[in-house]
This record gives C-alpha cells, structure tokens and sequence, in this order.
C-alpha cells in the first residue's frame, strides 16, 4: 500500500483536508499498513525545530497524536450526573475502525481529557482504545500509564480528604506522595490506598480476580465489605478474589507485570487461554480457540514491536496450533468489523 507522506504532514501540521482525514482512516484501518505507517511517520523528523528536543518527535508520538486528533473528533462527551464514567457516543466503534500501531499506539493526555460535571464537582475521564496505551498525568503530580480498553475517572482538583481514582481495566500508577492526602484506587471491590509508591493494577470485569503489583513503596488494600486490610510489599503480586479468604500474596517478577508499559508484552508459562485473552485486548482482534487443548499448553515469550501477522507465524512455528482468518464483514457506517481468527490443534506440527 502507497501512503503519501505529505498528507501526514498537512494533517499533523493542522492544514489537512476533510480528504486528507479520510485517507489517513483508510490507511490506518489496515493493519498491514502498520510498519509503513511507521517508517513515514519518521520522515516528520526532518521537519524538527532546532529547539525542539527528539523526545516530542518520537515516532509513536507522532502516530499517537494523529490518531487522538481523529478520535477527539468523533466522540461526543454527554453530562450523567451521579454516574461513574463518562458515555461516549461512538467513541469505542470509532476507536476500533480507526485502529493502527496495534503494539505502540499512544497518545498523551495532559490538559483536555474528556470532562463533564456532576453537582458542583468536574470529573475527568480517560479511555485508553483498545491496541493503545495512553499516558496520563494527574492534577497532584502523579502519573501512570492506562492499557487499552481501561478507563480511569477522577474528581478535578481532588475534592474531600483522599485523592480518589476510579479504574477499570489495567493502569499503572507512578504516585506523588502527600502523607496529608492519601492516593486511593477504587477497582471492583478493592480501595487501594498508596503512599508515594509505583505500581499496577489489573482489574477486568470480565476476570474475577483482580491483580496488583507492587513495584516500590507501600500499598494497604481495603475490602469494604469484609471490612478488612491487606498489605503488600515490594515484589509481591496479590490475586483478590470476590471472597477475601480465597485471595493471596505471592513473590512475583515485577517487569513481566509492567512490560506492557514499554510495549512489550511478556509471558511466563501462562495459559494458553490467557495469552490468547492479552493478545486479543492488546491488538483490539477476536482470536477465538477452536479446540479446547489448546487451553491447556503453557507459553513462554516476549514480544515488542511485532504485528500481530507476525506473532501469528511465531505461533504456528513453535507450538501444534494452524489458524485461519475470516473474512471481515463491512458494517453499515462504512468501517470494518473486528478482525476474526481462529485457531486449531494440529497434532501434525507437535515435536
């Protein structure tokens, strides 16, 4: 696939066209067009103000900000008092047709998250696409990265005597500390409350446990309902079920927990169900096993910077597993359903 890198530009510049915003969507809804995609966004670089550092011209930057211009301007933030999070109307359909950079997709968001009020109180949400990572800072200094599919919402300016965040999905935190102002996570059933401290949280709606991984400092978790607290130090990883006495704390490798940060994704003898399930979150795809066996083989592996074409082959070479892509259904508004994949025991290819 041509892409003109001149139409990149216009738009990145602010001069493109209601043309050049079309093909920049038809481009970045094909993923095969990832790595080219790259490679142009690279030219950018050319253009770099002498007094401009390289870090505001890092490639993934770069995509990342076209893609936010693009979906900033189709979502459509409406007020619901009371209500936890943000409705965003045809944000996510958006998100998915408009999909690029599977693996390093980002975009900042710093001063113009999406807000509306409640009451006297302004809250601010942020939704990280799914196949993205996003950035945040918050109003007390700190700041963290949201994993794709995760929201997180907060009070502006941390109103009442905690700093209080809502997640869902996964998020790492990097908190400022304030021993006046306590930092409080609230996922599921969990308060999670830090104190000048790094760490992750991962917490699905669709996964009953809820994980958390302390990178340094101290973490106390409340369960409200039992009315009971947990403390986790350093490199340990807690697993909170629904019932706290069948949750547990056990040493764990931090950077396996945190690589998606970086953009990689790591594995260590996981399920072959759950790489499947990280896999699917990660580059926004329906990969779908076709044969219950496969749920029971343990995989090892890193990835970082691999298409999700490549991960594919990687599998298909080193473990008994075929796949086959179905052909992608095109929806009414124009865009395309998301990719399907399945995959199959092949006792051929068993070593």
């Amino acid at each position: 696939m041509k892409i003109d890198y001149q139409v990149i530009k216009r738009y990145l510049d602010g001069n493109g066209t209601e043309e050049d915003k079309s093909q920049i969507i038809t481009w970045y809804s094909n993923l095969e067009a990832e790595k080219e995609l790259r490679k142009k966004s690279g030219q950018y670089w050319e253009d770099v103000p002498e007094n401009v550092t390289d870090e505001e011209y890092d490639e993934t930057i770069v995509l990342g900000k076209i893609y936010r211009e693009i979906l900033m301007k189709e979502a459509d933030v409406r007020s619901k008092p009371k209500k936890a999070f943000v409705k965003i109307i045809n944000f996510m359909a958006k998100a998915a047709a408009v999909l690029f950079l599977p693996l390093l997709a980002l975009y900042i968001s710093k001063g113009d998250n999406l807000k509306y009020s409640d009451s006297e109180i302004t809250y601010t949400s942020i939704y990280s696409p799914l196949g993205a990572r996003t950035m945040f800072y918050l109003p007390d200094g700190s700041k963290g990265w949201l994993n794709g599919g995760s929201y997180l919402e907060f009070a502006e300016g941390f109103p009442g005597k905690t700093r209080g965040v809502s997640l869902k999905g996964e998020a790492f935190f990097n908190v400022k500390t304030d021993a006046e102002k306590p930092f409080v996570v609230s996922a599921k059933n969990l308060n999670i409350e830090a104190k000048g401290t790094s760490f992750n949280v991962l917490a699905w709606d669709d996964v009953p446990e809820t994980e958390i991984v302390l990178v340094e400092g101290k973490l106390d978790i409340y369960y409200p309902q039992e009315k009971q607290i947990v403390s986790l130090a350093p490199g340990k990883l807690l697993r909170s079920m629904p019932k706290v006495s069948d949750s547990y704390i056990q040493k764990t490798d931090v950077d396996m927990h945190i690589a998606w940060v970086d953009g990689r994704l790591v594995f260590r003898e996981d399920p072959f169900l759950e790489v499947v399930k990280r896999i699917n979150r990660w580059y926004n795809v329906n990969i779908v096993i076709k044969d219950e066996i496969l749920e029971t083989y343990k995989y090892v592996a890193t990835f970082q910077d691999e298409t999700l074409d490549e991960i594919l082959k990687m599998l298909d070479i080193s473990a008994p597993i075929s796949y086959r892509n179905l052909p992608r259904r095109q929806l009414n508004d124009g865009t395309f359903e998301k990719r399907t994949i399945e995959l199959y025991y092949n006792p051929s290819k068993k070593k």
